[in-house]
């Protein structure tokens, strides 16, 4: 396929590649299986349980990686450029604390909140907000509250910076960024008091840019009853941690305790991650019991266009493009969520928001949602751009990278 718009076509996806554990030196391949070229796809490797340092090497040069551990097991997370069908052999050696190399940050994560307790009026008082890195949501916090930094817990990578709100919405928002730097840690550092908050407006880096109203955002998870989407509005308590904050991946995970939606009660974990170069998060959700319908989803808008493509493999994708940001009556902006059809029941609507239900029964279920601004750095800037880089996105979705121990 030509890419007619390197950087801006390129793909970026979460692709976990498990490798049995490691012995020093060993050499890997990893082949590209599209007709196209594809940057900053992000690749797993398992490393052994020893709790040592693993390092990278392609072609001889050290390449930035970040250790992770999903479902007990060790992995050396990194990213790679591929031309069309090229292969790469990656050798992965044991490294030493003492000398660990220093990596660009890629990708960052962050929660933001006073630190005071000094409550009254219905707003945190307070003049700074301090990085946590793991919370207990304080019962009496409610949205508008001036407790954290833009309302919770932010997420980025150099293309777009996302955010939820850490309240009974639980939606999330879209930063629209306009440079290639991370920019959350300076966001809304002087919005105190929760009142025209700084980010409503332009500023070097870029604007909050999405009007999420009485809906989910983009991407966020709630409930299906009696026809409509249901928000994770009504909870016991709310727990919220930054996961991971490293070079390769960043992530936010939250449990919601007693999640009461119609009497129905669960405990849901959500994880949102986002990983270098790319526009996409991937979204994990948890929940116990499991009988009833989870969905995902974002707001209808006006003078945009919906449109979705199930695909030939596993997955499919919905999508919006068109005016529907906070910038102008004529700025554009395309969002999307790719899900899996094994895990779904049926794409649907409601009064306010196109839909994805997924099947009862189900413990876990994971998706991508991503956004794509037209002022964005070398920014996709038509329908037909966004339309081109959701198929490749897909058809790398559908056919994986490869790899084979050499």
């Amino acid at each position: 396929m030509k890419a007619l718009y390197v950087p801006l076509m390129v793909i970026f996806l979460l692709l976990h590649i498990t490798v049995p554990g490691q012995k020093k030196g060993e050499i890997f391949s990893y082949t590209n299986n599209t007709g196209y070229s594809v940057d900053d796809v992000f690749l797993t490797a398992e490393i052994p349980d020893d709790g040592g340092l693993y390092l990278l090497f392609s072609d001889g040069k050290e390449i930035p990686s970040q250790i992770i551990t999903e479902k007990g097991k060790r992995f050396a997370a990194f990213t790679l450029n591929f031309a069309a069908g090229e292969t790469k052999l990656i050798e992965i050696k044991k490294g030493d604390f003492a000398n660990r190399p220093a990596y660009k940050a890629r990708t960052y994560a962050e929660l933001s909140m006073k630190q005071t307790n000094v409550y009254y009026d219905g707003r945190f008082r307070g003049d700074r907000f301090v990085n946590v890195q793991k919370i207990t949501v304080p019962a009496i916090h409610k949205d508008h509250d001036a407790l954290f930094r833009y309302e919770g817990p932010g997420w980025e990578s150099e293309k777009v910076a996302y955010r939820f709100y850490l309240d009974w919405r639980n939606a999330t928002d879209i930063f629209g960024k306009k440079t290639n730097e991370l920019i959350l840690h300076t966001v809304g550092v002087h919005d105190t008091v929760a009142k025209d908050d700084s980010y409503h407006t332009m500023q070097p880096w870029g604007m909050d840019i999405y009007k999420v109203g009485s809906t989910l955002g983009l991407g966020s998870v709630g409930m299906w009853k009696n026809a409509s989407v249901q928000r994770v509005s009504v909870t016991d308590s709310i727990w919220c941690e930054i996961a991971e904050n490293g070079p390769v991946r960043s992530m936010v995970r939250t449990s919601y305790f007693g999640w009461n939606v119609s009497g129905s009660r669960n405990n849901l974990i959500t994880d949102y991650s986002i990983t270098a170069g790319s526009r996409l998060t991937y979204a994990v959700q948890k929940i116990t019991p499991s009988q009833d319908t989870l969905v995902t989803g974002f707001p209808k808008a006006k003078r945009t266009s919906y449109f979705t493509e199930p695909g030939e493999g596993e997955w499919g994708y919905i999508a919006l493009y068109g005016t529907q940001t906070l910038v102008n009556d004529h700025d554009n902006m395309g969002i999307a969520i790719f899900y899996k059809k094994s895990q779904s029941a049926a794409i649907t609507e409601d009064s306010q928001s196109h839909v994805i239900l997924f099947k009862p029964g189900q413990t876990e279920i994971s998706y991508y949602f991503c956004a794509a601004w037209e002022q964005e750095l070398s920014g996709i800037k038509s329908e037909s751009e966004f339309r081109e880089y959701l198929n490749q996105t897909l058809m790398l979705l559908n056919n994986p990278i490869t790899i084979k121990l050499q």
